[in-house]
C-alpha cells in the first residue's frame, strides 16, 4: 500500500505594522474579506467569522458565476501572537488541512510565519503561490487601510493611500459615473457655489445585490440629497455641503501625491452627535469600495461590510 508523503509549507513575511494590527486583520470580517482567500477575478460575497476557539469561518468567493467556499475551524487564538485553524476548500477536496500563524514583533513592525500542514504534493506549488499572493494582499491592505481620527466632537477624518495618478483619483470624486461606482451618482459642476444632487444606491456598488438590514431598510431603493460646492481646486481640493442644504454638515476631500500614489484625506465636519457612528461606518465602507475600484478588484457587497464596521464603531464609542 502506497503512502502519500504530505507536505508542510512555510512562508515568512515582514510587515510594517504592529503585531496587533496584523493579527486582527485575520479575524475582522470587514477587513479579512478584502484580502483573505480573495481571487483577483472574484467577488467576496460572504464572510462569516466566529472568532473563538471552536468557532468556524466561511469565505465565499464568486468566480465567473461559481461560488468557492473556504472553510475551517479555529483551534488556537492567542492575540497577537498565534492563530491556528483547520482549512479546506470543499469544492475541490474533502480534505481538511492545518494552518498556523505565528507573529513576533520586529522593530516597529513584525514578522509573520505561516505553516500549512498536510498539503498534498500536487497542490504544494499552487498553495505556496496562493499564500504568497494572499500575504501580499494583506500587506497592501494594511498600507492603504483607512484610519479614522476623531478630531473634535463633531469632526471625523479618514486617510487612504490610493494608486495614482492624482487626476484619476480626482475623476472618481467629480465624474458622476465614476463616483457612482463607489459613492453616489450626480452631475457636478466644478465651481464654487454650484448646487447638485447625488443619488445613493448602495446595493448597486457591487455585483451581488444584498439588501440592507432592517434598521436601514429605508435606503433599500436608494436615497437622494442636495449639495453645494464650497471649494474646488482641481485636482487637489474639493469641499461640499452634506445632508441637504438646510443646516448641513461639510465634507472636504484633499488629494496629495505621495511616492507615485495618492493620499486621500476625507474630513467630515459639523456632524451631529447622533450621526457620528453611522457616518464613520459609511465613509469607511465607501472608501473600501473606492480602493477596490482603483485597484481593479470587485468590491464586497456594501451592507454586510457596513454592518460589521458599524458594530465596530459602536463598540469604540462605548469603550
Amino acid at each position: 500500500m502506497n503512502t502519500i508523503a504530505l507536505r508542510t509549507l512555510r512562508i515568512t513575511r515582514h510587515f510594517d505594522a504592529c503585531p496587533e494590527r496584523v493579527f486582527d486583520a485575520w479575524l475582522d470580517p470587514a477587513t479579512a474579506g478584502r484580502w483573505l482567500f480573495s481571487a483577483p477575478n472574484g467577488e467576496m460575497v460572504k464572510v462569516d467569522i466566529d472568532a473563538r476557539v471552536g468557532g468556524h469561518f466561511c469565505f465565499r468567493d464568486r468566480r465567473d458565476g461559481e461560488d468557492v467556499d473556504h472553510v475551517g475551524e479555529y483551534l488556537e487564538i492567542d492575540r497577537p501572537h498565534r492563530l491556528v485553524f483547520t482549512f479546506g476548500v470543499p469544492k475541490y477536496s474533502d480534505a481538511m488541512t492545518r494552518v498556523s500563524i505565528d507573529i513576533v514583533p520586529v522593530g516597529s513592525g513584525c514578522e509573520l510565519t505561516l505553516l500549512h500542514e498536510d498539503v498534498l504534493p500536487e497542490w504544494a506549488d499552487a498553495t505556496t503561490q496562493g499564500w504568497t499572493d494572499i500575504l501580499g494582499h494583506l500587506q497592501q491592505n494594511l498600507h492603504r487601510h483607512p484610519s479614522r481620527q476623531r478630531l473634535a466632537t463633531d469632526t471625523i477624518r479618514f486617510e487612504r493611500v490610493l494608486p495614482g495618478p492624482i487626476e484619476r483619483v480626482w475623476s472618481y470624486l467629480t465624474d458622476s459615473d465614476k463616483r457612482g461606482q463607489w459613492l453616489a451618482t450626480g452631475a457636478m459642476e466644478q465651481r464654487v457655489g454650484s448646487e447638485f444632487e447625488m443619488h445613493f444606491h448602495h446595493i448597486e456598488l457591487s455585483q451581488t445585490p444584498i439588501p440592507p438590514p432592517e434598521r436601514f431598510k429605508v435606503y433599500a431603493d436608494g436615497v437622494s440629497s442636495r449639495h453645494r460646492v464650497l471649494a474646488c481646486d482641481p485636482p487637489h481640493l474639493l469641499a461640499m455641503t452634506w445632508g441637504g442644504l438646510d443646516d448641513p454638515s461639510e465634507v472636504t476631500f484633499e488629494l496629495t501625491p505621495e511616492h507615485g500614489q495618492v493620499r486621500l484625506t476625507v474630513t467630515h465636519r459639523k456632524l451631529k452627535p447622533a450621526d457620528l457612528i453611522s457616518t464613520s461606518g459609511g465613509w469607511h465602507t465607501h472608501l473600501d469600495v473606492l480602493a477596490d475600484r482603483l485597484d481593479g478588484h470587485l468590491p464586497q457587497p456594501f451592507w454586510p461590510v457596513f454592518n460589521h464596521l458599524l458594530a465596530r464603531y459602536e463598540q469604540l464609542s462605548s469603550d
